[in-house]
């Protein structure tokens, strides 16, 4: 229990508590001290005046009398005191019993109002005295004992003991009742992360009135659930994806090795050429793999670029070069657009052409025959600008938003050759590249994919 949050909570709101109330406290009990003392003084200040008037007008009669009045309403053990002439004999003294220790002179030189506190007895009592000086150049001493200020703040001081006990108890209950209630809404997100620990993902949080700080977790917890759920449909599509992929190379690879070692009537010729389709597939996986790894790396930051300027315009002159014998099998025509002749990038040139040979590709291999590829570049403020525009069956609505996911295809067969990761990895390395791709489309219609990459001032 010692090492739970609610018992370390409730501790610390006990102790706040109580904390808290010790300072309320000190600060009364400072308050009523000082203001006790300040009206004993007050008093005493009073009555030294009064004895010096009396002393004045020579009405010693009236001043022993006055004298005797106020022992009597303070206590004979509680007032003192004593009238001393110029020629310093003590004319009138009224001293308790109790009073056993030598009490301060006062200073003669000084001639106002002069304060003392003193002890006054072997058992500590205290007591506050004042000396005013008289008429005749003598002084008048009068005292009181402080022991009906200490009996009222030993009082309050105990009354503060119970109080302070009650309020810790209170602080000690009300905490367990608050921490409790706030920590049962963490002990349901901690049943709903068991639940999902077992596979049940469908669950979600709801704390709607339970304080905006709570609902602002059950908003990021359900987002986050929302997340790894997209996040595991992903991963079963990608090893579903994988799966078939290469199952279909290392099927074929079997089949072809098997035939040529069941066959008996097999010549050199029929060798090589089994050969050379087992190398192929060998490649394409290879291929596949690769791609795989850098798009991987892509994304986590891993990819190391050999950046270096980069000639844009000379790079799809390449690119137009090389695919024009496919393009012209294929009898669609592909054409090169550039109006301006310095583009150039910093960034990695392998890697930027088999970007580009990826999109030409793309485009030759979903275009009918008949059709126009359109290759451009421009320059556009800081930025280059890489457009490859198709007029040939487009990307259907549904499959925009995935058209970036790895291994996906529109071909829902799977029958097209491919293997889902040309785009993919193109946006890995504009992404990489620090620049940006957009593609927009119409079904049946055309295909335009626009590549925008930081511009380079460097030749």
């Amino acid at each position: 229990m010692f090492k739970t949050l609610r018992f370390r909570l409730t501790l610390w709101h006990a102790i706040v508590f109580g904390c808290v109330t010790l300072g309320i406290f000190a600060f009364a009990y400072m308050a009523v001290s000082n203001q006790l003392l300040k009206s004993l003084r007050d008093d005493l200040q009073d009555t030294a005046l009064e004895f010096s008037g009396l002393y004045r007008i020579g009405d010693i009669k009236a001043l022993q009398a006055e004298i005797n009045r106020k022992n009597i309403s303070h206590g004979n053990e509680l007032f003192y005191v004593q009238l001393i002439n110029a020629k310093n004999k003590t004319i009138i003294q009224s001293r308790p019993k109790a009073w056993t220790l030598d009490l301060p002179k006062p200073d003669t030189t000084i001639s106002g109002i002069q304060w003392f506190e003193a002890a006054i007895n072997q058992q500590g009592e205290r007591a506050t005295l004042i000396v005013i000086p008289t008429y005749d150049h003598g002084w008048i001493q009068v005292g009181l004992s402080r022991r009906a200020n200490e009996a009222q703040l030993k009082h309050i001081w105990d009354n503060f003991g119970w109080a302070l006990i009650i309020i810790i108890l209170a602080g000690i209950m009300t905490g367990w009742w608050q921490v409790s209630r706030a920590l049962a809404d963490v002990e349901r997100v901690r049943r709903i992360a068991i639940g999902i620990g077992e596979g049940d993902f469908n669950q979600r949080l709801t704390l709607e009135g339970h304080g905006q700080e709570l609902v602002d977790l059950a908003d990021t917890f359900n987002v986050m659930l929302d997340k790894i759920q997209q996040l595991l449909g992903k991963m079963r599509d990608v090893s579903d994806n994988i799966a078939h992929d290469l199952r279909t190379p290392v099927t074929r690879l079997r089949g072809m090795a098997e035939a040529a070692l069941m066959s008996k009537t097999s010549n050199h010729c029929e060798n090589q050429e089994v050969l050379a389709e087992i190398i192929n597939e060998c490649d394409r996986l290879t291929g596949m793999i690769n791609t795989m790894l850098e798009i991987a790396q892509s994304d986590s930051g891993a990819l190391r670029l050999e950046r270096k300027p980069v000639d844009m315009a000379a790079l799809l002159h390449e690119v137009c070069d090389l695919f024009s014998p496919v393009a012209e099998d294929a009898g669609i025509d592909l054409k090169l657009e550039l109006n301006a002749t310095h583009l150039v990038v910093m960034g990695d040139q392998s890697r930027l052409q088999r970007l580009m040979a990826n999109l030409v590709d793309n485009a030759i291999k979903f275009s009918p025959e008949g059709s126009r590829i359109r290759l451009a570049a421009c320059k556009e403020g800081e930025s280059i600008c890489l457009f490859v525009i198709d007029s040939g069956m487009g990307i259907p609505e549904e499959d925009m938003p995935h058209i970036f996911d790895r291994f996906y295809r529109s071909d829902r067969s799977r029958t097209t050759l491919g293997n889902g990761l040309g785009l993919s990895y193109v946006k890995s390395i504009v992404t990489a590249h620090g620049g940006d791709i957009q593609i927009q489309s119409q079904l049946g219609s055309s295909t335009s994919v626009r590549i925008t990459l930081p511009a380079s001032t460097k030749l």
